[in-house]
């Protein structure tokens, strides 16, 4: 029915196509929270695995930045030079560098 014909409509005829129209809303809008609510019942399973899977990525990026403090804080200040040193006073006393050091050397420059 047209905008033009319910404004010309009978009062009573109004009020009564009004609440029709209403009460046929009301029924498509309970239908609808009970579609909805029965695909919220059926993705519960893949809400709760994604919930699982962003704990998971959190803790990648947990260890990620844990990693990355370790190389710029720790590693790189203080192990590194540290090991150049000691690996310098080994090669004065013993005429060669240590096997670990080597092969630390080695895996760097492979990996590099």
């Amino acid at each position: 029915m047209e905008p033009s014909e319910i404004m010309d409509m009978p009062e009573e005829d109004f009020r009564r196509h009004v609440a029709l129209r209403m009460s046929a809303q009301d029924i498509a809008i309970a239908e609808n929270t009970a579609l909805t609510q029965q695909v919220a019942d059926d993705t519960a399973f893949i809400r709760s695995a994604w919930a699982e899977g962003i704990v998971a990525v959190r803790f990648g990026c947990r260890l990620a930045a844990a990693w990355r403090f370790l190389m710029r804080s720790v590693f790189l200040p203080f192990v590194a030079p540290f090991a150049a040193l000691y690996g310098i006073w080994y090669y004065r006393h013993f005429h060669e560098f240590p096997d670990w050091l080597s092969a630390t050397f080695k895996f760097v420059m492979a990996v590099l």
